[in-house]
Protein backbone atom coordinates (compact mmCIF):
# COMPACT_ATOMS: atom_id res chain seq x y z
CA UNK A 1 0.00 0.00 0.00
CA UNK A 2 1.29 3.85 -0.93
CA UNK A 3 -1.16 5.66 0.51
CA UNK A 4 -3.72 6.05 3.81
CA UNK A 5 -6.61 8.05 4.35
CA UNK A 6 -8.17 8.13 8.12
CA UNK A 7 -10.09 10.07 9.51
CA UNK A 8 -9.88 12.30 13.29
CA UNK A 9 -12.00 14.41 15.63
CA UNK A 10 -14.23 15.01 12.26
CA UNK A 11 -11.13 16.03 9.76
CA UNK A 12 -9.42 13.39 6.98
CA UNK A 13 -5.77 12.49 7.70
CA UNK A 14 -4.03 11.42 4.08
CA UNK A 15 -0.44 10.36 4.39
CA UNK A 16 1.35 9.10 1.72
CA UNK A 17 3.95 6.15 2.74
CA UNK A 18 6.60 5.65 -0.13
CA UNK A 19 9.14 7.90 0.12
CA UNK A 20 9.50 8.70 -3.48
CA UNK A 21 7.34 8.06 -6.78
CA UNK A 22 6.87 4.85 -8.06
CA UNK A 23 6.69 4.85 -11.80
CA UNK A 24 3.12 3.61 -12.94
CA UNK A 25 1.68 3.12 -9.52
CA UNK A 26 2.40 6.52 -7.29
CA UNK A 27 3.64 10.54 -8.79
CA UNK A 28 4.83 12.53 -5.88
CA UNK A 29 5.63 16.19 -5.30
CA UNK A 30 8.61 14.68 -2.86
CA UNK A 31 10.70 14.18 -6.21
CA UNK A 32 8.41 16.06 -9.18
CA UNK A 33 8.65 19.47 -7.12
CA UNK A 34 6.19 20.87 -9.97
CA UNK A 35 3.77 18.92 -9.30
CA UNK A 36 0.88 20.16 -7.33
CA UNK A 37 0.63 17.38 -5.09
CA UNK A 38 0.13 13.15 -4.66
CA UNK A 39 -1.55 10.46 -7.29
CA UNK A 40 -1.78 7.33 -6.40
CA UNK A 41 -2.67 4.96 -9.28
CA UNK A 42 -4.84 1.40 -9.00
CA UNK A 43 -6.48 2.47 -5.71
CA UNK A 44 -7.94 -1.15 -5.27
CA UNK A 45 -4.10 -2.22 -4.80
CA UNK A 46 -2.57 0.57 -3.52
CA UNK A 47 -4.85 2.89 -1.57
CA UNK A 48 -5.82 2.31 2.26
CA UNK A 49 -9.36 3.43 3.47
CA UNK A 50 -10.63 3.71 6.94
CA UNK A 51 -14.99 3.28 7.45
CA UNK A 52 -14.27 6.65 9.41
CA UNK A 53 -12.66 8.47 6.54
CA UNK A 54 -15.39 7.30 4.21
CA UNK A 55 -17.80 8.66 5.70
CA UNK A 56 -16.48 11.87 5.96
CA UNK A 57 -15.32 11.73 2.23
CA UNK A 58 -18.82 10.95 0.93
CA UNK A 59 -20.10 14.24 2.35
CA UNK A 60 -17.53 16.70 0.80
CA UNK A 61 -19.20 19.32 -2.16
CA UNK A 62 -17.76 19.37 -5.37
CA UNK A 63 -15.71 22.17 -6.77
CA UNK A 64 -14.43 23.27 -10.48
CA UNK A 65 -12.01 20.49 -11.64
CA UNK A 66 -8.92 23.26 -11.30
CA UNK A 67 -9.77 24.53 -7.82
CA UNK A 68 -10.22 20.89 -5.79
CA UNK A 69 -8.25 19.42 -3.25
CA UNK A 70 -8.98 15.93 -4.29
CA UNK A 71 -10.30 13.79 -6.95
CA UNK A 72 -10.72 9.61 -7.17
CA UNK A 73 -11.16 9.06 -10.74
CA UNK A 74 -11.29 6.34 -13.57
CA UNK A 75 -8.66 6.56 -16.40
CA UNK A 76 -8.99 5.86 -19.77
CA UNK A 77 -7.97 2.03 -19.07
CA UNK A 78 -10.24 2.25 -16.21
CA UNK A 79 -7.33 1.77 -13.60
CA UNK A 80 -8.69 4.07 -10.39
CA UNK A 81 -6.96 6.84 -9.39
CA UNK A 82 -6.66 9.26 -6.19
CA UNK A 83 -5.42 12.30 -5.97
CA UNK A 84 -4.63 15.53 -3.68
CA UNK A 85 -3.53 18.39 -3.40
CA UNK A 86 -0.48 19.03 -0.93
CA UNK A 87 2.22 17.74 0.21
CA UNK A 88 2.76 13.39 1.55
CA UNK A 89 0.59 14.46 4.60
CA UNK A 90 -2.06 16.38 4.36
CA UNK A 91 -4.99 16.99 7.17
CA UNK A 92 -8.20 18.28 5.72
CA UNK A 93 -11.58 19.58 7.54
CA UNK A 94 -14.44 18.92 5.19
CA UNK A 95 -15.74 22.12 5.76
CA UNK A 96 -12.86 23.82 3.33
CA UNK A 97 -12.15 20.90 0.78
CA UNK A 98 -14.06 20.25 -1.96
CA UNK A 99 -14.04 17.85 -4.80
CA UNK A 100 -13.47 17.50 -7.94
CA UNK A 101 -16.88 16.96 -10.08
CA UNK A 102 -16.13 13.73 -11.21
CA UNK A 103 -14.80 12.25 -8.23
CA UNK A 104 -16.44 9.04 -6.49
CA UNK A 105 -15.76 6.41 -4.07
CA UNK A 106 -14.31 3.46 -6.15
CA UNK A 107 -12.18 0.78 -4.84
CA UNK A 108 -9.77 0.38 -2.37
CA UNK A 109 -8.29 -1.56 0.47
CA UNK A 110 -10.62 -0.76 3.48
CA UNK A 111 -8.12 -0.81 6.75
CA UNK A 112 -8.77 -0.34 10.50
CA UNK A 113 -8.91 4.12 11.57
CA UNK A 114 -5.03 4.01 12.84
CA UNK A 115 -4.80 8.18 12.51
CA UNK A 116 -0.79 8.57 12.57
CA UNK A 117 0.04 10.20 16.15
CA UNK A 118 1.62 13.02 14.26
CA UNK A 119 -1.90 13.96 12.97
CA UNK A 120 -3.62 12.87 16.36
CA UNK A 121 -1.25 15.10 18.65
CA UNK A 122 -1.48 18.32 16.02
CA UNK A 123 -6.03 18.06 16.29
CA UNK A 124 -5.59 17.40 19.94
CA UNK A 125 -3.41 20.42 20.70
CA UNK A 126 -6.60 22.35 19.01
CA UNK A 127 -9.24 24.38 21.29
CA UNK A 128 -12.74 23.19 21.01
CA UNK A 129 -14.81 25.76 19.45
CA UNK A 130 -18.78 25.35 20.33
CA UNK A 131 -21.10 26.16 18.01
CA UNK A 132 -23.36 29.19 18.78
CA UNK A 133 -26.67 28.46 19.17
CA UNK A 134 -27.93 32.08 17.60
CA UNK A 135 -26.26 33.70 14.88
CA UNK A 136 -24.29 36.77 15.89
CA UNK A 137 -25.64 38.77 13.35
CA UNK A 138 -28.98 37.78 12.43
CA UNK A 139 -29.93 36.73 16.59
CA UNK A 140 -31.74 33.69 14.81
CA UNK A 141 -31.75 30.11 15.86
CA UNK A 142 -28.85 28.04 14.11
Amino acid sequence: MHAEITAYRGRLIITLLANRSIPGEVLSSQDNPRFPGQLICDTARHLGVSKEALRLLRRLPACGKEAADLNWFQLEEGTPTFFWRGGRYAVLSPEYCCVAKEFDIREHVSIPNRVPAGARAQLDALPRVQKPKVGMLTGLAL
